[in-house]
């Protein structure tokens, strides 16, 4: 590895430039659920879907948490794995993303095992036909052991969003190989093996009828993996600096997050925005301008810190609504909103998604990952 390499391998401050993007990713996904919520249960839009997509395209984000966890995990993890013993870093590097995930995961699941059988005895009402669906007793092993986006299912069931945690899971597993793999390989060999993992993509995408990205509770793995691969090779570009000379500047960052809100506004087709997205995490990993002052800001920085509370805590908010919005129907005699009103709605969920964050970040995910890194040492 030469100097240039080394430097910007060693250096954070690139690194963090993309830690805020976590949280507006998560914060956007929350607006698309937040917009799904509305438009199923008959209060209409956040924006009118007939014009933009802006919120429906939501699920998008998704694609971008997946290219920047491979590009993270090649980051903090490819020279540890590439090391020897290996067994040792391979067995270090698993549980370590294992208590990353997981605690999360399986608190969101408990709240929701323990809190709906209550809400169904007091409150009958509640229940229709989706119920059964997101609560279905049967899917609760494969949310326990991470295979719900492994085709065992014809629907995402108990915290939705957690398909995508599971595929990350797998893929951490199974991509073991490619990451010491790639950390050796030419440039030339990362290319051709990224254009590999795009036409997999590809040909998963219409392989399916609807012939798009969202692809869950079926092959959610697969999206995953071939998009955390392409991450990978991401981030062998970005240490060799091979296109820092121009998509260092502000300009073209700005001109890459107009493509993405192009994208989602003409609803293009979902393809075309894993290049915007790679191109996007390459710019931000290299600006030291004025994108990187502002996505520095303490309140860009904290969201990023808790995106994925966010991620998952507002799924459990989705619920609330999910099943109260047909009662404010039948109980209350209200049957629309206003925009004001939808965007009212909007603003509680995000506060209240926000909050709960908070809280769960500090006393679910950083206390349960520094106790099972304390209690687990791997040994040589």
């Amino acid at each position: 590895m030469n100097t240039a390499v080394t430097s910007i391998a060693t250096s954070t401050r690139q690194i963090h430039c993309l830690t805020p993007m976590r949280g507006i990713a998560a914060i956007w996904v929350m607006l698309f659920h937040i917009d799904v919520s509305l438009f199923y249960r008959d209060f209409g839009a956040l924006l009118p879907r007939d014009q933009t997509g802006l919120f429906s395209k939501g699920y998008l984000w998704v694609d971008f948490f997946f290219l920047l966890s491979g590009f993270v995990i090649a980051h903090a993890y490819s020279q540890q794995l590439s090391s020897r013993p290996r067994k040792a870093a391979v067995t270090k590097y698993l549980w370590a993303r294992f208590a990353r995930i997981y605690p999360l995961h399986l608190f969101t699941l408990g709240v929701l095992m323990v809190v709906t059988p209550i809400i169904a005895f007091y409150y009958p009402a509640v229940i229709d036909g989706s119920w059964a669906t997101y609560f279905a007793w049967s899917a609760v092993p494969s949310n326990v052991l991470l295979t719900q986006a492994m085709n065992q299912h014809v629907y995402l069931s108990w915290n939705m969003v957690s398909w995508s945690i599971a595929a990350e899971w797998w893929t951490y597993v199974l991509s073991i190989p490619c990451i010491i793999w790639l950390a050796k390989s030419s440039l030339r060999t990362s290319i051709i093996y990224a254009v590999g993992a795009f036409l997999a993509l590809v040909t998963l995408v219409f392989y399916l009828p609807e012939k798009n990205l969202d692809i869950t509770f079926n092959y959610g793995f697969l999206r995953c993996l071939f998009e955390f691969n392409i991450g990978l090779v991401l981030y062998q570009l970005f240490l060799r600096e091979k296109m820092n000379t121009w998509l260092a500047s502000d300009f073209i960052v700005i001109a890459l997050i107009f493509a993405v809100v192009i994208i989602f506004h003409l609803r293009l087709h979902d393809l075309l925005i894993i290049p915007c997205f790679s191109l996007l995490i390459l710019a931000l990993g290299y600006n030291n301008a004025q994108t990187s002052t502002l996505l520095n800001k303490p309140v860009f920085q904290y969201l990023g810190k808790i995106s994925y509370s966010i991620y998952m805590v507002h799924c459990l908010w989705f619920m609330v609504f999910w099943f109260l919005f047909p009662q404010l129907k039948s109980q209350w005699g209200i049957t629309s909103f206003s925009l004001l009103e939808r965007w009212s709605y909007a603003a509680v969920f995000v506060a209240l998604t926000i909050i709960s964050s908070h809280f769960t970040h500090s006393y679910i995910e950083i206390k349960c990952q520094r106790k099972l890194l304390a209690w687990f040492k791997p040994t040589k």
